[in-house]
């Protein structure tokens, strides 16, 4: 069970990406983030460099998105620290959620195969 809970904040952080893809109009490739995401229950070695690697393009994707956005409010003279919070706290969050594969039980589960 804390295995499913450890392996559930990537899965989220898969799905949160796939929302971003979605409300830009990109459905295709909000379809193709669920793939990884399901991949996240293979138990292989290879599977953690994989998410990884995905998570790590996830949050510079976060970054560039809240960049973009905050460079928009600024030229509009509109607020942007709370835009700016909440896309830096995504990005965090996403490359953060990397770690959860550093963990003895997710590793042990990865390893096993």
């Amino acid at each position: 069970m804390a295995l499913f809970l450890l392996l559930l904040i990537p899965f989220l952080a898969h799905i949160l990406m796939g929302a971003h893809l979605m409300f830009h109009g990109m459905g295709l490739f909000a379809f193709l983030t669920l793939i990884p995401a399901a991949l996240l229950f293979v138990p292989r070695r290879w599977m953690v460099l994989l998410q990884r690697v995905l998570l790590v393009l996830w949050a510079l994707e976060w970054v560039r998105a809240g960049a973009m956005l905050v460079m928009s409010r600024v030229s509009e003279g509109r607020p942007f620290a709370l835009a700016a919070a909440i896309m830096g706290g995504t990005a965090a969050f996403t490359l953060l959620t990397a770690a959860v594969f550093s963990l003895p039980r997710v590793r042990r589960f990865y390893e096993r195969r």
